[in-house]
């Protein structure tokens, strides 16, 4: 797999490296797999790394993407979407204990247990044939 970087722009308000790249490779990697790459092309951690985009092109072998690399981790937790950093997690196969995201340990710890909705007694529908014995047993007035 070959990853080129084409654009890497340091955002000091964000305290983030915004990334676009272009990776190279006859099969189609997985996100970890490029996650790991750029990981190591840039002396980074790769749990500070957060994927955006990756995009194939119809007939190429390549993809094009944007990725950003925050400085910590509380700063990742501020700005990161949940679902992005949670799609690029390891995927843990059954029988093995599950890493927990920071983001599902935090939904956890707010989750407070609600109290259960009793149904309400419904009225009884009428059936068809006791609403026609009703209409006959009233009187037509002229």
């Amino acid at each position: 797999m070959e990853v080129q970087i084409i654009k890497d722009k340091t955002n000091p308000i964000l305290k983030r490296r915004e990334i676009s790249l272009k990776v190279k490779d006859k099969v189609t990697p997985s996100r970890i797999e490029v996650k790991g790459k750029l990981a190591a092309l840039l002396n980074s951690k790769p749990e500070l790394i957060v994927i955006e985009c990756l995009e194939t092109a119809y007939g190429k072998q390549e993809l094009a993407g944007t990725a950003c690399i925050y400085q910590t981790e509380e700063r990742l937790k501020q700005l990161a979407h949940e679902h992005l950093v949670a799609r690029d997690a390891p995927k843990v196969k059954e029988g093995e204990a599950a890493p927990a995201a920071p983001a599902a340990k935090e939904a956890e710890v707010k989750a407070e247990p609600k109290a259960e909705a009793k149904p309400e007694a419904k009225p009884k529908a009428e059936t068809k044939v006791e609403a026609k014995s009703e209409e006959k047993k009233k009187p037509e007035k002229k």
